[in-house]
């Protein structure tokens, strides 16, 4: 298992990531993005290694998950090495399937980064290093790590992930902002650019791209890329801009994604979780107001269906064109 990146890159020439989001990258999610984009490659939600080891209710709830979804990653945060080291032996039962884990050391916020987790290993390299190393000793499976140019531009981008590469680090990947930018600033990749010259390991960017071709265009001597928020009901971004959706592609899309949330969330987290989605989905959509209100208060499935379904006959004239190109066009009231 080691060597699975290795075989990756004798399968394939440059691949294409969904980027782990809390409260976004659930198995409905995962599944629906390769629905449309087969061959990604998919990162879960970030759990906590100390709730994993402590909760088996937990791994039993986020670790397993459908065939669709395989190779699946799995990515965890905390500040303890040893504890880390018990999640991964956790996460590698081949009960569980999993392809690899992902080390959480670039999520910025402020409460969790105080407590010495997530981006603040940036200045505290030896825990990172010995995290890295401890959860290779305890693992089959490969272990990779997310993190950012640097926590305040004060710390050394090429020597942290150097260090990182020789404890066994098999796949860096670098989101292109600092932990105290967050999420503002526009996207520098030199720095990710000069740091590949610098690593014999896979080297991946992250940042707010439109679509697959936008990506080819920056990715030069990098080796893949990674898609985080234009995901947002938007599955075809992990594809060429000429496969941009019909609007019957879209309705169906809806329908599929709704489904899977059904099939693996309880009621009322359905509720909630598959509202966010489907106006997403919509969102180059003429008239979306019309439905948004009714999309956003959806209390079951059938009710779900029902809203598509009038969408596709109140359009049924334009099920073939590509809203997101504008090939839609808006209305009078």
């Amino acid at each position: 298992m080691k060597d699975f990146w290795k075989k990756q890159i004798e399968k394939n020439w440059k691949l294409v990531f969904l980027a782990p989001m809390d409260w976004y990258g659930d198995s409905a999610y995962r599944q629906s993005m390769k629905n449309i984009a087969p061959n990604i490659y998919c990162i879960s939600e970030f759990y906590s290694a100390d709730g994993l080891v402590h909760s088996k209710f937990l791994a039993d709830s986020v670790l397993p998950h459908q065939e669709s979804e395989n190779p699946l990653i799995i990515q965890i945060f905390w500040k303890d090495p040893e504890m880390f080291a018990k999640a991964a032996k956790i996460i590698s039962d081949p009960k569980y399937n999993i392809a690899w884990i992902d080390i959480n050391m670039w999520c910025p916020a402020k409460k969790v980064v105080r407590s010495w987790h997530w981006s603040s290993l940036l200045i505290n390299e030896c825990t990172a290093f010995e995290i890295v190393r401890a959860m290779n000793e305890a693992t089959h499976l490969p272990i990779s790590v997310k993190t950012r140019l640097s926590f305040d531009w004060g710390q050394d981008l090429i020597k942290f992930t150097k260090w990182l590469e020789k404890a066994w680090a098999s796949l860096i990947t670098i989101h292109w902002r600092t932990a105290k930018q967050a999420y503002t600033w526009d996207a520098d990749l030199e720095p990710i650019y000069e740091l590949k010259k610098h690593l014999n390991i896979p080297v991946i960017a992250n940042w707010d791209v439109l679509n697959y071709d936008d990506w080819m265009k920056k990715l030069k001597n990098l080796d893949w890329f990674m898609i985080w928020r234009w995901s947002f009901g938007n599955p075809w971004c992990f594809l060429a801009w000429e496969q941009n959706p019909t609007l019957l592609e879209i309705l169906d899309q809806m329908e599929f994604h709704a489904k899977k949330l059904v099939e693996t969330k309880w009621k009322r987290k359905w509720n909630l979780e598959i509202r966010k989605h489907l106006v997403q989905y919509l969102k180059y959509f003429p008239w979306v107001k019309a439905y948004r209100k009714r999309l956003v208060t959806t209390e079951s499935f059938e009710n779900t269906k029902n809203v598509i379904a009038e969408i596709k006959k109140e359009f049924k004239d334009d099920l073939d064109k590509r809203p997101w190109l504008g090939e839609i066009e808006k209305k009078e009231d």
